[in-house]
């Protein structure tokens, strides 16, 4: 099978990392096309892309959100593409990223003897991190942190509901209509979902990762983790399978020691809990405030998931501010 890849980049006022990501786009040692949806950028994200001449391909997306920008590209993109990959204008990935990837196909689908419709990958923090940035990096790579999505630090290749930065197959994308300009966020959870439901195989592997710049401050920690708990909540409405039992279990916990006179330990159990994993997983190991900031960022990630959660059931979505 020839695999023809078209990197699709949703940005809006990318101008501190945008350069990063497209460099490493063009240094792929597999050929591939690189299209730039733009929702409007008021920045100098355009006179960055500018500088790429004819090596990318920069189109307007009035739609402004990822979903919209991917589903404008799916109508843009030649019938000679196969395959779409996932990426975002804050990230970026190694040289050898693209041609890992469609090599880790191709053994899959041969193995498999039928098409995969997407195949996700890691996610791995971006250099320089700064304090709060090195303590979120921590919470994520620890098991009550990091979930069964885009940050877990899966190891090998297997089957997933939930897989990351895709590389996706045209035929498959298009099949279920593209994604759903209803969310603003976890447009690629949801897409996911119907994905299996028309029939498609959903994997991940590790063989290359896509490295990410994570949010850099507590206020915007506590926003993104509200975020996500919100919109998880929409996409569990229309697709109840995608409910992971460990994403409720703060919310159980409460509701246990609420009811139960006997859990008066809990939080103490809790408490103890998120200390060890401070220890354990603090990824820079010189700094000692992470033994403070660490907790402090599982207990924000577990309260904002939660009341997000919430949230979801009573209010419309709106577009996302944590980055800003």
């Amino acid at each position: 099978m020839d695999v023809r890849v078209c990197a699709v980049v949703p940005t809006l006022n990318e101008q501190s990392h945008i350069a990063k990501c497209i460099d490493s786009l063009v240094a792929q040692t597999y050929p591939i096309e690189i299209l730039v949806m733009d929702g409007g950028s008021t920045d100098d994200t355009l006179e960055i892309l500018k500088n790429y001449g004819e090596k990318i391909r920069v189109v307007h997306n009035p739609g402004k959100r990822v979903a919209q920008a991917r589903n404008l590209a799916l109508e843009l993109i030649g019938d000679d593409i196969t395959h779409c990959l996932e990426i975002i204008g804050h990230s970026w990935v190694e040289p050898n990223h693209v041609e890992n990837r469609v090599q880790d196909l191709l053994n899959l689908e041969k193995e498999l003897g039928a098409q995969v419709g997407a195949i996700g990958c890691r996610t791995e923090s971006g250099a320089n991190l700064n304090r709060v940035s090195n303590w979120v990096e921590s919470v994520l790579s620890s098991p009550i942190g990091s979930g069964g999505g885009q940050f877990n630090r899966f190891k090998g290749r297997s089957k997933t509901k939930i897989p990351a930065f895709c590389l996706h197959n045209v035929e498959a994308l298009r099949q279920v209509g593209g994604w759903d300009t209803r969310f603003i966020t976890s447009q690629d959870s949801d897409l996911s979902m119907r994905l299996l439901q028309a029939g498609w195989q959903l994997w991940r592997s590790d063989v290359s990762c896509v490295f990410m710049h994570k949010r850099s401050t507590i206020k915007n920690w506590w926003k993104m983790s509200h975020r996500y708990g919100f919109w998880r909540t929409k996409v569990i409405l229309k697709h109840p399978a995608r409910a992971d039992p460990r994403e409720f279990l703060p919310l159980l916990g409460l509701i246990l020691i609420a009811v139960l006179p006997q859990w008066w330990w809990a939080p103490a159990a809790y408490g103890i809990t998120i200390l060890i994993t401070g220890l354990i997983f603090n990824q820079r190991k010189s700094d000692i405030t992470a033994i403070i900031g660490i907790p402090l960022c599982i207990i924000i990630l577990h309260t904002a998931f939660t009341i997000g959660l919430f949230d979801g059931l009573i209010r419309s979505g709106k577009a996302p501010s944590d980055r800003s």
